[in-house]
């Protein structure tokens, strides 16, 4: 499951870093980036050319500018990437198990959301912050970063062809640079705090439905773990199984921390393709296995009660269970407002529709609705019925075209987009 995204209201505007690093500089005057040795390229690419001062608007202007020369070629120079590094580090194929086109989108996306946001620091620092933590449980190091980034410019030296200068080597060492050294500053200051990941062991493992098992792992402690598994409701883990080391999945958490000494993890895990981990999970896992959680990560969560004064969440599949987890953690804290629930599912029954009702009959004043095939409208509706003078938010989890779709709508309703959160898998 991807990360949570939270309501995209914030402002897109330039910030100031200062930073002062073994691999980069950047000041918050005037956003000057000066590159050093520690980052220096291969000297095929750079002709052995010093780095030199780049103004804010010079870096970024050569930076995007090149990067449009490659961008239309973005799935073909993805692919030609990873035969190089692989080629170059052949000891790194290890960490690389999933599906190959899934991670030469993912390589592509992350890129060009970077060149996008070089200039705007409240999107670029927590985004590279995000990326940082989500490798951190491959124990990656500066050596990683400095392979990676050889690669990256042989790929895009590759695609620009003549384009390819002096000058843009320069630019995009200078601002992979700064790139590597916030992702490693991100990572050091969270190996500092908490683990990259815990030893887990099966406790349950039961079939809701006839390709979707209700897995709940107790996170074990020791020397290097102390204290509880940290969580919050609405968040989602990584998960290794021993069966494909190095292998790691996304899943959502399926209910809300129970403060118990022996707190279990719960997840919900629809069988994916034949030899994945989703499918290792739900049909070779029993309890008393061992895996592997990933710290917690993700923000999906309602809009707080000052506000909005009532709420929708859409759920498709498995995507309604970070919306459980939410409810009953809303049910701890009082939060009884006004909540629809919308279950989404292309063939049949919900299978978390019982679960939902029964919260309902705790709740008070929780509408569950299931809707089979395209929920556009239902969340149209919604959105449109809200009283005068009150406000609606909404969480939204599912399949891309269907949160997209639900977010268009509810904002063509007049709901806030700051107050719709939401969590896409595909």
């Amino acid at each position: 499951m991807a990360s949570g995204q939270t309501g995209e209201s914030h402002a897109r505007t330039p910030g100031k870093l200062t930073r002062v690093s073994d691999r980069v500089t950047v000041t918050a005057a005037d956003m000057t980036y000066t590159g050093t040795d520690a980052m220096e390229p291969d000297d095929r690419l750079y002709g052995g050319a010093a780095l030199a001062d780049w103004s804010q608007a010079d870096l970024i202007q050569e930076i995007r500018e090149s990067f449009a020369v490659v961008e239309p070629r973005g799935a073909e120079a993805s692919a030609w990437f990873y035969e190089h590094f692989f080629a170059s580090n052949p000891r790194y194929r290890k960490y690389f198990s999933g599906d190959p086109a899934a991670q030469h989108r993912r390589l592509f996306q992350a890129v060009r959301r970077i060149v996008e946001d070089l200039d705007r620091l409240d999107e670029f620092l927590p985004y590279l912050r995000r990326l940082a933590l989500r490798h951190r449980k491959f124990g990656l190091r500066a050596a990683h970063y400095e392979a990676f980034g050889v690669s990256l410019l042989a790929t895009l030296a590759h695609y620009c062809g003549p384009r390819w200068t002096l000058r843009t080597a320069d630019a995009w060492a200078t601002g992979y640079g700064l790139v590597a050294d916030v992702m490693l500053e991100a990572a050091a200051e969270a190996d500092a705090v908490l683990p990259a990941y815990w030893e887990g062991e099966v406790i349950e493992h039961a079939m809701l439905a006839p390709d979707i098992a209700r897995i709940v792992v107790r996170p074990l402690e020791d020397a290097e773990r102390p204290g509880p598994y940290v969580f919050a409701a609405g968040q989602y883990a990584a998960v290794e199984c021993s069966e494909l080391v190095r292998a790691w999945r996304d899943f959502s958490f399926a209910g809300a921390p129970d403060g118990g000494e022996h707190q279990g993890v719960e997840f919900h895990i629809q069988s994916g393709r034949a030899g994945g981990v989703s499918d290792a999970l739900v049909n070779r896992t029993a309890v008393g296995d061992r895996v592997r959680i990933a710290a917690a990560e993700g923000e999906l969560a309602f809009p707080p009660a000052d506000r909005v004064d009532r709420l929708l969440a859409v759920g498709h599949g498995t995507g309604a269970a970070p919306i459980r987890a939410l409810v009953e953690a809303a049910l701890v804290r009082g939060d009884l407002r006004p909540t629809t629930v919308l279950l989404v599912s292309d063939d049949g029954p919900h299978y978390l529709t019982a679960a939902f009702e029964e919260l309902a009959g705790k709740h008070g004043a929780l509408t569950v609705e299931e809707v089979d095939g395209d929920p556009l409208a239902a969340a149209h509706a919604h959105g449109a019925a809200t009283a005068p003078g009150g406000t609606c938010g909404a969480v939204l989890v599912g399949p891309t075209t269907m949160v997209e779709g639900c977010r268009a709508a509810l904002i063509a309703a007049g709901v806030d987009p700051a107050d719709i959160s939401s969590d896409l898998f595909d």
